[in-house]
């Protein structure tokens, strides 16, 4: 059974996407999400999710996409959420830093994770891409 991930593309009023900053392993920027909880839709968890790594309430939205990489045998089910309200947060073991990013200030991604961004800037939606290797195509 893959992994099925639940993420999703925050944006301010300024069309900026709401990024977390992981404070193990590659200690890189990413969307908020994770796994999906057993018992939990995946509404709830990248509500749930959103709202642990950031302090941001949330609502899921349209569905960006849905992105499977069948080598690492993990979906990413990715949507839209708006914004309800914020409360207090602070950095943990899991997240050193939540920041909001323009698209042209975005750090470095991945390629599937630079997949996922475009497709939430670009306003696309019902998006499924498969990603067959782990290194961007040529």
């Amino acid at each position: 059974m893959p992994t099925i991930g639940a993420f999703a593309a925050i944006f301010d009023d300024e069309r900026r996407i709401l990024l977390v900053r992981r404070a193990y392993g590659p200690k890189n920027w990413t969307n908020p999400g994770g796994r999906m909880d057993p018992g939990e839709s995946i509404i709830e968890a990248v509500e749930r999710e959103a709202f642990e790594e950031t302090g941001h309430r949330v609502a899921a939205g349209e569905l960006v996409g849905i992105y499977s990489s069948p080598f690492k045998d993990d979906m990413v089910v990715f949507f839209e959420a708006g914004i309800l309200n914020r409360e207090a947060w602070s950095p943990n073991s899991e997240i050193a830093e939540v920041r909001f990013f323009s698209r042209a200030e975005l750090p470095p991604l991945h390629y599937r994770q630079a997949a996922r961004f475009d497709d939430a800037f670009e306003g696309r939606r019902g998006v499924v891409r498969v990603f067959d290797t782990e290194e961007p195509p040529e």
